[in-house]
């Protein structure tokens, strides 16, 4: 499948190599996947599958788990299934869901292989096989010479169109993995769908623009033709879906109207005599009314006869002869490369090459727009398809046969081994510019590294103290959510230095929400906290968040800070064990009342922030009282079993008469 060497799974003597044990999570909506470890378990391997909803099974009749749990228990849960079933290899469709960055993260700290795969970077007939992920998280390279060194290793590759998938295959099983998503509910009841709107309005949408197609399919023709009469008088920007990760993940914007206003407004400030054309999505499920918006922008920044608008894709011919081309990230780049016509790229893409695309600001290209080295384009191709792109299709059998034999022979064989990224590399491709500061001191367990994961978004920069071995996991972790990562080793340092840091980033951009993991000295929580009191009251907004043990000491000191802040604006709130749920636990000596995962407690802090909360129960009463009701029936049977001991109050440190723990 390349110029590089693949081992095909067997050594010098022809004898099977060591058998591989594969976990696939969602993927492709067709059986593409099941065929694939169908194909597997015939070699030898061992394969293994998690379905999180029913649309999931009907499309793999292997043996599987199924997750029915809520989202806060998933990593739990593919934490014991990588470790039970020794797996070697995460296969995942798509590496920007919720449920696969979670899968992803625990595979990587047990030193697992996460493949990703998707839709080819190069269409049609190719799709992306990668390690670790795809876009902005790609190890492709994106230095030109690098790639030129890469390119000598594979040979030309077939680029001519092999495989058809007629409209309606991809339509059919899409509404039947929906139907059971839908429909399945029952026997997955917490599943957390990953798309923007419900399937069925989708659906409802797709048919009324199609109708709404019909009456507006004149006057796109009379448009077409025009652009064919007129090459190179026109820019092309090709929308792509809104539910598109390629725009929620890896672009700097926050949806996709956000996208065509900017390219609008710039176009509108370059002055440029060329027009504009909006081409829409041909499988947007017409929920949003994009030619319409687009006019409407069009006017209101005074030019709407410089920009034509229109549905259902672009045609070739029209593409090839436009003056230059802006996208977001979308392949239909690489097809506008191959024909060398100037793209700019407003996102992160893997295309997005010096020398290759536009380096120019978007004001600039619209003027002079800089066109593709074609003998680097021809490099890219080659670089790019030997080390992440399989022949084949998800769809129809021929192209699957083809897509599934390229698959096993990487499997086994291992893909092409480019380097892994490094922090400065992520930090490179920022995604959304930082809109909001975190800071999170004291980084030691699952709970610090749990509410770091939580805040990792695109516009988010966190700034996170802890120990070393646990600070390289979170910091590695949150960069490919998105964030950017500042940290710092408290290993062996004084709370002064430490406070320090905290104050010199804040001068540099202001920290919105510190959260303190306090320990046993509340004299170092302390020592972090008031160097940056005096910031929180001039910029009048903010929070803190202490997190610790129920104590006397620490209730103490976050009620005189809220008491010195919160006329000031700034909100100050304790996260710790309910006291219910302590008292009752202490009471029946029962440590189960009183549990509560790293991934909920993180989600409830962030909960409590955001509704400026004096307190956070973990857990809550309501919880701790359900808990030991289910035990009730264990409770009596030791209440009868034997006598009865004194037990202390875990708040107040006293004794608690044996007839008082019986009330709250």
């Amino acid at each position: 499948m390349g110029g590089h060497q693949i081992d095909t799974g067997h050594d010098e003597s022809g004898r099977a190599a060591k058998p591989r044990s594969f976990l696939f999570l969602q993927g492709p909506i067709s059986d593409f996947f099941e065929r694939v470890g169908r194909a597997l378990i015939a070699r030898g391997h061992r394969v293994h599958r998690i379905n999180l909803h029913f649309g999931d099974q009907l499309f793999w009749r292997l043996p599987a788990a199924h997750f029915r749990g809520r989202f806060d228990d998933w990593r739990a849960f593919i934490g014991e299934m990588l470790e039970t079933h020794a797996i070697t290899d995460l296969v995942l469709h798509g590496d920007r869901r919720p449920y696969h960055i979670v899968a992803a993260e625990e595979a990587r700290a047990r030193g697992i292989q996460v493949i990703a795969t998707d839709l080819g970077y190069v269409r049609p007939d190719w799709v992306t096989l990668e390690r670790d992920g795809m876009s902005t998280y790609s190890r492709f390279p994106r230095d030109p010479a690098v790639i030129r060194v890469l390119a000598g290793q594979f040979p030309i590759p077939d680029l001519a169109p092999r495989h058809h998938t007629p409209f309606w295959l991809i339509s059919v099983l899409d509404v039947i993995y929906n139907i059971g998503l839908v429909f399945g509910r029952p026997f997955y009841p917490h599943y957390r769908y990953h798309g923007l709107s419900h399937p069925f309005a989708e659906y409802f949408g797709w048919v009324c623009s199609r109708a709404k197609r019909l009456l507006t399919r004149p006057g796109a023709t009379r448009a077409k033709a025009r652009l064919r009469t007129a090459p190179g008088s026109y820019f092309v920007y090709p929308l792509q879906l809104a539910t598109d990760f390629q725009i929620r993940a890896h672009s700097p914007f926050a949806d996709a109207r956000d996208a065509l206003r900017h390219i609008i407004a710039s176009f509108a400030r370059s002055g440029s005599a060329r027009s504009l054309v909006i081409v829409g999505h041909p499988l947007d499920n017409g929920l949003i009314d994009w030619c319409g918006l687009a006019r409407g922008l069009a006017r209101q920044f005074g030019i709407g006869d410089r920009v034509v608008a229109f549905e259902g894709g672009i045609p070739g011919e029209i593409l090839c002869h436009a003056a230059g081309i802006v996208t977001i990230n979308s392949t239909v780049g690489t097809t506008a490369l191959g024909s060398g016509v100037p793209v700019k790229v407003l996102g992160n893409a893997v295309f997005d090459i010096p020398g290759l695309t536009s380096q120019q600001p978007l004001d600039e290209f619209w003027r002079e727009p800089a066109p593709p080295d074609r003998q680097l384009n021809e490099g890219f191709l080659k670089a790019l398809i030997g080390t992440t792109q399989v022949k084949g299709g998800y769809y129809t059998r021929a192209a699957q046969n083809q897509a599934i034999a390229g698959f096993v022979e990487r499997l086994e064989g291992g893909l092409y081994p480019l380097p892994s990224l490094r922090a400065a590399d992520l930090a490179a491709r920022p995604v959304w510019e930082t809109g909001k500061t975190v800071a999170i001191a004291g980084l030691v367990d699952d709970i610090g590294l749990a509410l770091a994961r939580t805040h990792a978004m695109p516009g988010v920069r966190l700034c996170l103290v802890g120990a070393a071995g646990t600070l390289s996991v979170a910091a590695e972790d949150c960069r490919r959510r998105g964030a950017i990562v500042d940290a710092f080793a408290s290993d062996g340092q004084e709370p002064e230095n430490l406070a320090s840091w905290l104050k010199t980033v804040d001068e540099g951009q202001p920290i919105d929400v510190l959260a303190v993991q306090t320990g046993p000295d509340l004299g170092h929580t302390m020592a972090i906290i008031e160097p940056l009191l005096e910031p929180l009251r001039r910029r009048r907004r903010g929070a803190i968040v202490l997190i610790g043990a129920r104590t006397e000491e620490l209730w103490r000191y976050s009620d005189m800070v809220r008491q010195d802040l919160q006329s000031y604006g700034v909100a100050v709130m304790v996260a710790s064990p309910g006291l219910l749920a302590a008292r009752l636990a202490a009471r029946f000596r029962r440590s189960e009342i009183t549990a509560i995962g790293a991934d909920k407690v993180a989600r409830l802090i962030c909960r409590g922030v955001s509704r400026r909360r004096k307190a956070v129960a973990l857990p809550r009463a309501g919880t701790a009282l359900i808990r030991t009701l289910r035990l009730s029936s264990a409770l009596l049977r030791e209440r009868l079993a034997t006598p009865a001991e004194p037990v202390t109050d875990p708040v107040a440190k006293e004794p608690l008469p044996e007839q008082a723990a019986s009330g709250n």
